[in-house]
């Protein structure tokens, strides 16, 4: 079986924009690009962007479906990360957004409501 290889064009550091339509648009400030296929593991990808962009391991991954600017998917695990790689089958880039992990508010501290 042929090993499928994309090039992930990494984007971190901007904000995403909704336009008149509702498609989102990404205005970043870094960007790198990394030869990934379907064959490598999900920690190896985290850990090479990790590097790369010199940041911590609360990062989160997400990418738009080809003809989908709306919906942002999370890539969290190995069947993620392939199935990304899959639905990007006809194309030689696929733009990932690195975002950090925002921890849920502590919720311990607020009054219950009745």
């Amino acid at each position: 079986m042929e090993v499928k290889r994309v090039i992930a064009i990494c984007q971190s550091g901007g904000e995403f924009l909704t336009e008149k339509d509702g498609t989102l648009s990404y205005r970043g400030i870094n960007a790198h690009a990394i030869d990934i296929d379907d064959q490598m593991k999900f920690d190896e990808f985290k850990l090479e962007v990790t590097e790369m962009f010199g940041c911590n391991n609360n990062m989160v991954f997400k990418y738009f479906l080809p003809g989908n600017k709306k919906t942002l998917i999370t890539v969290s695990n190995d069947k993620d990360l392939h199935r990304m790689i899959k639905f990007h089958g006809d194309f030689a880039t696929i733009d990932v957004y690195i975002m950090e992990e925002v921890a849920p508010p502590d919720v311990s501290n607020m009054p219950a409501s009745r």
